[in-house]
């Protein structure tokens, strides 16, 4: 793991799968604005669609996939995040590990419903 991931990472794997939730949509929002040229994009088509259609998923817009990313159930936001995190494990990813590190901590001082 690069320098820096490893405290968002284990606060990450220790949230319930609706903090997930939380968190996956605070990550979606805060990358809604990166470039189409993005590995983001690529990742999330990657997570979102089978390969034997990937060739289609890469006309989907960014708001397209940013609707199906934020509408998946909690065990699979859960999924997406542990995905991304291991993509982004192997570049030192500042955004994406400070983005998750603040969204965890936002979630942990939400009060309960």
């Amino acid at each position: 793991m690069a320098l820096g991931t490893a405290a968002p990472a284990q606060s990450f794997s220790q949230l319930e799968d609706e903090g997930c939730a939380f968190v996956l949509r605070f990550v979606l929002i805060a990358f809604r604005g990166r470039r189409p040229e993005d590995r983001f994009w690529g990742l999330l088509r990657q997570f979102l669609f089978d390969a034997q259609i990937l060739n289609d998923a890469d006309t989907l817009a960014a708001k397209d996939l940013l609707m199906r990313a934020s509408g998946l159930q909690p065990a699979q936001a859960r999924a997406l995040l542990d995905f991304l995190s291991q993509a982004y494990s192997q570049n030192s990813e500042r955004l994406f590990w400070s983005t998750l590190g603040d969204a965890i901590q936002i979630y942990g001082i939400l009060p309960a419903a």
